[in-house]
């Protein structure tokens, strides 16, 4: 099925809403960026967001070639990419909203269980360049970590890729990144960044349900007579 409908985009975009947690990411992002103007965080926000669309992109119309080379099966990848993305939804659930407190009681670190990264809350110091931040840590790993990256593999192998698809949830996730990327320093002005870093938990539910019926199919095409 290479067509595009719209269970196929729903299902696609919520994976990569959920693996990406960018609700969650808008402190990391605020922190990343502390210091920059509001002309160069958005152009951190654009390099980020190129960064995971680059990575993504390459994932999934390179990955089958890169599985093939090694001798992988799509079902073996599709298996154990679900398996690390239900690893990741389970560290989303049980993520600290705090990592560590300063003197003054206020939070250190933010995390982001999803890509297992950590950014410092930089205060009064020069501010990074876009491009600095913008590559890594926030396109990658944070949008495009792991858990991304084997989703879109599995995308993109099988017998019945899914092209088209994933081509459309990978750009409308891009679009949700940029818009909250732009507005985070308002959104954590409105809501605190502990709330914002729960929704994660939230979105780790989403994550682990995803990948434990994607775990289901691929043993079911590995063994056929489980049906």
């Amino acid at each position: 099925m290479s067509g595009l409908t719209d269970s196929v985009f729903l299902t696609m975009f919520i994976g990569l809403f959920g693996i990406t947690a960018p609700i969650a990411a808008i402190p990391l992002f605020v922190s990343a960026t502390n210091g920059q103007t509001g002309r160069d965080r958005r152009k951190t926000a654009l390099i980020a967001t190129a960064t995971y669309m680059i990575a993504a992109f390459v994932a999934l119309f390179a990955g089958n070639a890169a599985l093939i080379f090694f001798g992988v099966s799509s079902s073996g990848l599709r298996l154990a990419g679900m398996a690390v993305v239900a690893v990741i939804g389970w560290k989303m659930i049980n993520a600290p909203t705090v990592v560590s407190l300063t003197g003054d009681n206020l939070p250190d670190q933010h995390f982001h269980s999803a890509s297992n990264t950590r950014i410092d809350i930089q205060r009064n110091i020069a501010a990074p360049s876009p491009r600095s931040v913008g590559i890594t840590p926030l396109g990658f790993p944070i949008y495009a970590g792991p858990g991304v990256l084997s989703v879109v593999i599995a995308w993109g192998s099988g017998p019945e890729p899914v092209y088209i698809g994933a081509v459309v949830a990978i750009i409308a996730n891009a679009f949700v990144i940029i818009g909250l990327n732009f507005l985070a320093t308002t959104i954590v002005r409105l809501v605190r960044p502990e709330a914002l870093i729960v929704t994660e938990k939230l979105f780790g539910l989403v994550v682990v349900a995803l990948a434990v019926d994607g775990m289901t199919g691929a043993l079911l095409r590995i063994f056929p007579g489980w049906q």
